[in-house]
């Protein structure tokens, strides 16, 4: 498994390519381990309005003392998983001969052979999409049970944001599935060595660049306060356009 980027940190400051690889690996990890505690604490609140299933804040507060170091570990443990920099094109030369002169042109490159470092990031995605996807499911589930046990104990502006909150949540669960399902299917690509995999790689990260736009976009759809937020700099901006035209238009026939 080969890659190369061609971003401004990779071409401008040569930075090497495997070191950037491995912070996308870890800013996945914060992001998915972000989305996960912004469940659980949505889930803690209700919890106390209901007085089920509340956490204590001892246990609480310890996990969320240990978040930061799981990012920390997916990059640290990636970057044990690459091939030393100086022993790339030796490795070329002697095992893929006829890519050589296509290696030579590139400055900046990683090459990763199957090593423990590689197998242990991935089956530590693996286990770790399983414990996200299971906490995702049982608070969403529990709160969905927990708000219709609620209704009449908070008022109907209440129980309508904390209903909103949830669906903007599971909005954004579901656009987590453009982080999660490329990069499982890039692993059984990676694994499966299948013919036309340089194309099917191709597509997969096409697929996995959308993440952005589409969480964009479900921000705007689900939550409220960005909706309006939005719509009121799109009205506004349309007003000012609208003004400068007119304000043209009248100096052209005058």
């Amino acid at each position: 498994m080969s890659g190369y980027c061609v971003g401004i940190l990779a071409r401008c400051f040569n930075i090497w390519s495997h070191y950037l690889i491995s912070l996308v690996v870890g800013m996945i990890v914060a992001q998915l381990e972000s989305l996960g505690n912004c469940f659980v604490r949505k889930h803690q609140t209700i919890a106390k309005i209901t007085r089920k299933h509340v956490i204590p804040k001892s246990i609480n507060d310890g996990v969320t003392m240990l978040l930061p170091f799981f990012p920390i570990f997916g990059y640290l443990a990636f970057c044990n998983a690459g091939m030393k920099r100086e022993d790339q094109m030796g490795y070329v030369r002697q095992h893929h001969s006829e890519y050589l002169s296509q290696y030579s042109n590139l400055s900046n490159f990683v090459i990763y052979e199957p090593n423990f470092w590689l197998y242990f990031v991935i089956w530590f995605g693996f286990f770790g999409g399983i414990f996200t996807g299971f906490v995702f499911t049982f608070t969403t589930v529990d709160m969905f049970k927990m708000l219709g046990k609620s209704r009449r104990k908070i008022s109907v502006t209440n129980f309508k944001r904390h209903r909103s909150t949830v669906k903007s949540l599971l909005a954004q669960f579901a656009a987590s599935s453009l982080l999660l399902v490329p990069l499982f299917c890039f692993t059984l690509v990676v694994m499966g060595e299948f013919e036309h995999s340089q194309m099917m790689i191709n597509i997969i990260l096409a697929v996995f660049s959308l993440r952005s736009s589409v969480n964009a976009l479900v921000l705007i759809v689900t939550t409220p306060s960005f909706r309006k937020f939005i719509l009121r700099k799109a009205s506004s901006n349309n007003f000012v356009i609208a003004t400068v035209a007119i304000s043209m238009s009248r100096n052209s026939f005058q």
